[in-house]
């Protein structure tokens, strides 16, 4: 397969995604997900990786050496990415074991939950190396057991089936996990993605360092209400907010084995908040953590509006000096936009707010420079001004 010249520089910089556009010539009869040799106008080697006609994004590439891509290449992929978070990821048993193209496996996302494994396959390169990749998996983190939730959209736009279920031994009902002191749960099969957001651990315990006993916390879009339970266990009186109801009902579950207790109202969001403010209910601190908004950039106006108007809505239900956490997991809205909408609901809700902090992902979800698409969460966290 041959390069556009324009696109040389760029994938031999070690972008990882290769366009229609950027592909000069590929050779007739590539089956969907096929490793390739990718080369430049002149035949110089430039890389290796998976080649999917059909696909939206066609080429993946996986090495920028010229090395097989077999069990051993999945095993060392694996073993590396360990190695990296090795000591890093501290007081709980569980994380992201690979973060797809930011550990050099694209299509591939690992988290492991003690000694359950969840993994997603979203390509086609990777569907058609499944078996090598989920020995390499299963061999290097040890883990006893193993769920699939390849049930995404991008599986479909590879023009693939979805996938969910069982993988290798004996998988529980109820996946069970510590994070610090709290014991956390999800049904596998019924939870979101691959089962819990590992990604909002480090803004958890930044929320949770600001509660005062008897203190109200507010956690809008809470899903399984990990924010709520960590402001719970420090004694705030916790409401979550959710339209989803089986997320809702874990949250009690979850709260009950941790012998604290949260409030949760069930609904719209948006429409939750205003009741709320009708209720003149005040808290002192608040987390907005929507669901992806944003998965094209044409979509960023309107989930500036959302983050505004939710954002209004906490603001003035916040007491003096409390704390507002915006957060997005979308990677088309950049800091600048969750700084925009905040400075506009700041001036509906009739207040000022000091910026205190601007968050990241955490270090199992790595962020590389020549990946621009593997920064996705950032987060802004506001003090009201009194």
């Amino acid at each position: 397969m041959t390069l556009q010249p324009a696109a040389v520089r760029r994938i031999a910089g070690r972008y990882p995604f290769g366009h229609s556009g950027d592909i000069a010539d590929a050779d007739a009869g590539i089956a969907p997900g096929e490793v390739v040799d990718v080369k430049a106008p002149g035949g110089q080697f430039v890389a290796r990786g998976y080649f999917n006609p059909e696909g939206a994004t066609p080429l993946r590439l996986l090495t920028w050496e010229r090395e097989d891509i077999d069990l051993k290449f999945y095993r060392a992929r694996v073993r590396s990415a360990l190695k990296r978070r090795a000591g890093r990821i501290l007081n709980t048993d569980a994380l992201r074991v690979l973060h797809a193209e930011a550990d050099g496996m694209p299509g591939v996302v690992a988290d492991q939950f003690g000694a359950v494994l969840a993994v997603q396959l979203r390509n086609a390169g990777v569907e058609r190396h499944r078996d090598l990749i989920l020995k390499a998996l299963r061999e290097e983190t040890g883990a006893a057991c193993a769920y699939e939730r390849s049930d995404t959209g991008e599986r479909r736009r590879e023009g693939l089936e979805l996938k969910t279920g069982p993988l290798w031994g004996d998988l529980p009902e109820r996946v069970t996990f510590h994070e610090d002191d709290l014991t956390l749960h999800f049904a596998p099969m019924e939870a979101q993605k691959t089962g819990f957001f590992l990604d909002q651990r480090d803004n958890r315990r930044l929320m949770r360092s600001l509660v005062t006993p008897g203190m109200g916390f507010l956690d809008v879009y809470s899903y399984t209400g990990g924010f709520s339970l960590h402001a719970a266990r420090a004694g705030a009186n916790s409401v979550a907010v959710d339209k989803d109801q089986t997320a809702l009902a874990a949250l009690e579950g979850a709260a009950r084995t941790n012998g604290v207790q949260v409030g949760v109202r069930w609904g719209d969001a948006l429409d939750v908040l205003a009741a709320l403010e009708r209720e003149k209910r005040s808290f002192g601190a608040a987390v907005l953590d929507p669901p992806t908004l944003a998965k094209r950039r044409d979509d960023v106006p309107r989930a500036k509006r959302i983050f505004t108007q939710g954002a209004a809505h906490a603001l003035r239900m916040l007491t003096p000096e409390g704390h507002l956490l915006i957060s997005t997991c979308a990677h088309y809205i950049r800091v600048d936009d969750l700084l925009d909408a905040a400075r506009v609901a700041a001036a509906e809700a009739d207040c000022d707010a000091e910026v205190v902090d601007v968050t990241y992902q955490p270090a199992d979800h790595p962020h590389l420079l020549s990946v621009p698409e593997s920064l996705y969460l950032k987060s802004i966290l506001l003090r009201k001004q009194g």
